[in-house]
């Protein structure tokens, strides 16, 4: 067996699906510390006017029917776009989710509590969940999330046109010794921009990646750093606090972001897309590394970047996690296409797992054609990752979307590693 082969003890032959009655994906995953078993968190509906799902997975990839109602959770907000984007395991067991509630154009960032039996948590915000806005007439949403050693819960993600920071106390209530007392905010680093990545550091800082747009270069990555009060750390980076990286003057988008025992900081996502959402033209999967003060680490693939086209459509990284070794272990996509406007759900490709060296070379031992990335289809129709994590003992878990029997799901795939 090669590391990058589906684990075929998992699921059924390595992969397992999970079927809400009606098209479904998953966003986010997270594994329990105590039990190792693996909770998903994304969207039930259409896109557009769905509910956010959660569901939890045995760690052999069997539905945990004792979790919530027969094994599923759902969270209906509003008649509009509810998603779960994002979700973490408190010192406690309970499910901390984040995500959008309402429409992309003008929705809030939302959170709710799941106690260990998928049971909302009244004690969080209003009855389990509490919703929140930083831009008073666009759309807000929670992208990354992470629970701080104090408890708080820390999200970050969009805000109107720009970036959105917000840190909540356990209770649900904003953290008014963070953003100068607010407790949430917007940040604006060039015309425009998101936020989709987030990676806590020990001193209590913290690194967010996603894109910002330029006159010259379209989108490029984003990398920042913030202290631990929310303020932009102007010691990091080329630009005051942050750092662009152009690949090929296209768009770039970082989707993930990963920390090396180093301290130096890969992000990962799409590039060379010809439109600003990462959809057309050939594009790739990239990443780029920077030193712990924020410069483009030159050291790292080439000249600090590296790009993988498995295909001559669409290639991506939407997950990002390091591993023991400082190898990069990504997912997302292979070969999508769309003729929508956005990812949101898969239309035609595959699960697309990549992994890099720690010095960001493709890694010839995974996979068995050597090449560092790895395909997975479900059925005929379109799948893509979403989220990645390892376990325990090493193996790759990518969650996200697979299209059976003519329905999208809850997908999820094990690897070794």
């Amino acid at each position: 067996m090669t590391a990058g082969d589906l684990d075929t003890t998992f699921g059924t032959s390595g992969k397992a699906t999970v079927n809400f009655g009606q098209t479904s994906i998953a966003n986010a995953m997270a594994i329990q510390p105590t039990d190792g078993k693996i909770v998903l968190a994304g969207r039930v509906g259409p896109n557009g006017t769905g509910d956010w799902a959660i569901t939890r997975l045995k760690p052999n990839g069997t539905l945990d029917t004792g979790f919530g109602s027969s094994g599923l959770v759902t969270i209906n907000f509003t008649p509009l776009a509810d998603t779960a984007r994002a979700v973490a395991i408190d010192a406690s067991g309970n499910i901390v989710i984040g995500g959008l509630v309402g429409s992309e154009q003008a929705g809030s960032m939302g959170f709710a509590r799941l106690l260990p039996s998928g049971a909302l948590d009244t004690t969080f915000g209003s009855g389990g969940t509490v919703t929140y806005r930083i831009d008073p007439v666009l759309g807000n949403a929670v992208r990354a999330m992470v629970i701080d050693p104090s408890g708080n819960i820390l999200g970050v993600g969009a805000a109107g046109a720009d970036g959105g920071l917000i840190r909540l106390t356990s209770s649900g209530a904003l953290d008014t010794t963070f953003a100068g007392g607010a407790g949430k905010e917007a940040v604006s680093i060039g015309a425009a921009g998101h936020i989709f990545a987030l990676t806590l550091l020990s001193s209590g800082k913290f690194v967010i990646a996603g894109f910002d747009t330029t006159t010259t270069t379209l989108d490029d990555f984003l990398v920042a750093q913030f202290t631990s009060t929310g303020a932009l750390d102007t010691i990091f980076g080329t630009s005051g606090g942050f750092t662009d990286v152009d690949f090929n003057n296209l768009n770039d988008l970082a989707f993930g972001l990963g920390l090396q025992s180093t301290g130096k900081l890969v992000a990962g996502g799409d590039v060379d897309s010809a439109d600003p959402v990462g959809i057309s033209g050939d594009v790739k999967a990239g990443w780029a590394r920077v030193t712990t003060g924020g410069v483009l680490d030159t050291t790292f693939g080439t000249s600090g970047k590296t790009q993988l086209s498995p295909t001559l459509f669409a290639d991506g990284v939407r997950g990002l996690v390091v591993d023991s070794s400082d190898r990069i272990v990504s997912a997302g996509f292979i070969g999508e296409t769309n003729a929508l406007t956005s990812f949101a759900d898969p239309v035609a490709g595959s699960f697309g797992v990549y992994r890099l060296t720690s010095a960001g070379a493709p890694d010839s031992t995974f996979g068995a054609a050597g090449v560092g990335w790895v395909r997975t289809t479900f059925d005929l129709g379109g799948d893509g990752a979403r989220a990645v994590a390892l376990q325990n003992n090493g193996r790759i878990l990518a969650a996200g979307g697979a299209t059976v029997t003519g329905q999208l799901n809850f997908a999820v795939a094990r690897y070794l590693g």
